[in-house]
């Protein structure tokens, strides 16, 4: 624990609790879809948080953040009570992490934070019954990398752009992504 345990420990538990809260609060910000679209957004925030732990280009902190937050699974229902604070805890955490961690780490950190949330709004894509999953797998991973792309590329992303049908992001999920980037300081364009 190279930056976790050198935190106040209330900083650490939101810290670590982030990344999963985060995407449930995305989840829970569209009921669209009812519970089988929760079901495969609970799913993917797990691969993801998986995803992430084994993605140490980020950063070291974003990595350790995320080691924790996968070994703490034990956690996540508790976790998942009072969901509504997470644009609160963003913000905060943006004010608390400022002085303490290196610019770059908690930039990566916070960049993370948002991937989880667009990620977790792509979650539900609609494919054909018949379509594998390893179909499926290849585009979700697609998609969501040219997305990653643009999005932090500063590319503008057009609302009629073919992609944004098949990745299927409500207007509440964007809605929710934006006020979680403006809360984190982060740059996000749709």
């Amino acid at each position: 624990m190279k930056y976790l345990s050198k935190l106040p420990q209330d900083l650490q538990d939101l810290i670590v609790s982030l990344p999963f809260r985060v995407g449930l609060f995305i989840s829970e910000s569209d009921q669209t879809g009812g519970d089988e679209s929760a079901e495969a957004e609970r799913k993917a925030l797990e691969n993801i948080v998986t995803f992430y732990v084994e993605d140490t280009v980020k950063g070291e902190f974003a990595h350790e953040v995320m080691l924790h937050t996968l070994n703490n699974k034990s956690k996540w229902a508790e976790w998942a009570e009072n969901i509504d604070t997470v644009p609160d805890e963003c913000l905060n955490l943006t004010y608390r992490l400022k002085d303490l961690i290196e610019p770059k780490e908690v930039l990566a950190y916070k960049q993370n934070l948002i991937e989880v949330a667009i990620a977790i709004a792509q979650a539900y894509c609609e494919f054909s019954e018949d379509s594998s999953a390893m179909t499926k797998l290849e585009v979700y991973v697609s998609l969501f990398l040219k997305r990653m792309q643009a999005i932090f590329g500063g590319e503008k992303i057009s609302s009629n752009n073919s992609n944004d049908y098949v990745l299927n992001i409500s207007p509440s999920e964007r809605a929710a992504i934006q006020l979680l980037s403006k809360n984190l300081d982060i740059h996000v364009q749709f």
